[in-house]
């Protein structure tokens, strides 16, 4: 299939959302519906943001998917000095209709429960969310390309800074490729849900769906080319998202995802499919790291010293564990560097708030 041939376009996407019950098909639920219902005064209808475009935005609402724009009482990056955006695919928002220009209104979004968000490659101190109100994440990674481990370990850091729960997918396992899946495995911590699928022949996809939380919201993430949107084609049973053949000389792909897109599996449970990300900047820490990196947090717990970084201190149990082989010194590496990427960033942040109050301080 080409991308010509792919259905792609809004109104296509419209005909998946062309339900008896929208709402609940985007998830809409008694918890939601409770968390939505003091924003939707007046006229105010329950909406779902299904895709973010330039000018507008398309929300699934009671009758069907349409398309809407965003009018939110403050729209800053930087409101109350947050620093996320201020609308993001998944969202719920309430929505109004406006008779003058016949459009439907995004006017308030209800906090977000749960997200994936990264660092915004042009503003270093902004959250980009990439995807709201997501209860699992696809980590997704082709088993024909390098395997790169830190990519892996910022995406379980990210998801678990979320709240989310993160499911690691390999996919093309039809190539048959065993030390590559046995390094993703290696690569996975305990606890963490890891899977093989092939969409050629169609291994894997029982154990990915039985994964899927019913009744919610699942996110992917991945690099160009890794097969999320296959992933989205196969469990859907339909060819709805673009797809492309990666170049055999790097295994790269072309961006076939270009933007953010809610879609429907049936039963409430929804797919957020999202293009491929080069950069997953790391925002801060509020226990990401250390569930991402639960062997390391356990280990730490034996150290001498309470404070050990695991950088060279005498008595670090990490140390005695890596010249032990129980875990690879490449993972105290990866934490060390991420470690210290959130504290600079911290540190910025904090001087940002300082210059910020100092502007603020009355003149005498």
């Amino acid at each position: 299939m080409t991308d010509a041939d792919a259905v792609h376009d809004g109104e296509a996407m419209s005909d998946l959302w062309d339900l008896d019950d929208p709402l609940a098909a985007a998830g809409l639920n008694d918890e939601i519906r409770e968390r939505l219902g003091p924003l939707l005064t007046g006229d105010r209808q329950p909406a779902r943001v299904a895709r973010i475009e330039y000018g507008g935005c398309h929300l699934v609402t009671a009758d069907g998917r349409r398309p809407g724009v965003a009018r939110l009482g403050r729209t800053s990056v930087y409101d109350d000095d947050r620093s996320s955006t201020p609308l993001a695919v998944g969202d719920w928002v309430a929505a109004e209709y406006d008779d003058t220009k016949d459009r439907l209104l995004a006017v308030e979004v209800m906090p977000r429960e749960q997200r994936i968000g990264r660092r915004d490659p042009s503003r270093e101190l902004l959250e980009q969310v990439l995807a709201s109100n997501c209860a699992a994440v696809l980590v997704v990674h082709a088993l024909d390309r390098p395997l790169r481990p830190s990519r892996i370990e910022r995406s379980l850091v990210l998801a678990h800074e979320g709240g989310v729960e993160p499911i690691v997918v390999a996919t093309k396992a039809d190539l048959d490729l065993p030390e590559e899946w046995a390094a993703v495995q290696a690569e996975v911590p305990k606890g963490t849900p890891v899977v093989a699928v092939s969409k050629r022949d169609g291994r894997g996809f029982d154990d990915l769906t039985s994964l899927l939380p019913a009744g919610r919201t699942t996110a992917l993430i991945g690099e160009s080319g890794a097969g999320k949107s296959s992933i989205v084609n196969a469990l859907l049973g339909a060819e709805v998202l673009a797809t492309a053949a990666v170049r055999g000389s790097d295994a790269k792909g072309r961006h076939t995802t270009t933007a953010r897109e809610l879609v429907p599996l049936g039963g409430g449970t929804c797919l957020l499919d999202t293009p491929g990300t080069r950069e997953l900047g790391l925002v801060r820490d509020t226990g990401g790291l250390a569930a991402a990196f639960v062997d390391i947090d356990e280990l730490a717990i034996d150290c001498r010293f309470a404070n050990c970084r695991h950088d060279g201190e005498a008595g670090c149990a990490v140390q005695a564990a890596i010249e032990a082989g129980e875990i690879a010194d490449a993972r105290r590496r990866s934490f060390v560097e991420l470690r210290a990427e959130i504290e600079e960033l911290d540190e910025k942040r904090v001087a940002r708030e300082q210059r910020i109050g100092e502007g603020r301080r009355p003149r005498g």
